[in-house]
């Protein structure tokens, strides 16, 4: 009986180990794809540099929170009335 539980067993894995094996076949596209045509906006990792307090006619209006970029570009300004800046966001990133 032993002897019958191993082929099945054996066979049972070599069945398993075909349909598991992935596919290294090319993917193909019918008809047209929809995001070959698109336009996609890059983003970079803007960090926080400092926190300024805005000044507006000698009078303060709020905040400044300045954030540098992860690659080259000017610096990203974001006005807002709380002192509390985020660390870092995902900004876009500058053509060049």
């Amino acid at each position: 009986m032993s002897k019958y539980k191993n082929i099945i067993l054996f066979n049972a894995i070599i069945v398993l180990g075909i349909y598991v094996t992935p596919s290294y076949s090319k993917g193909k596209i019918y008809g047209q794809s929809k995001t070959l045509s698109k336009e996609y906006i890059k983003y970079e990792n803007c960090r926080l540099r400092k926190t300024e307090i805005n000044m507006k006619d000698g009078v303060k209006d709020g905040y400044k929170c300045i954030f540098k970029r992860q690659g080259k570009g000017k610096d990203v300004t974001v006005f807002q009335p709380s002192p509390i800046c985020q660390k870092s966001f995902k900004c876009k990133s500058e053509t060049q």
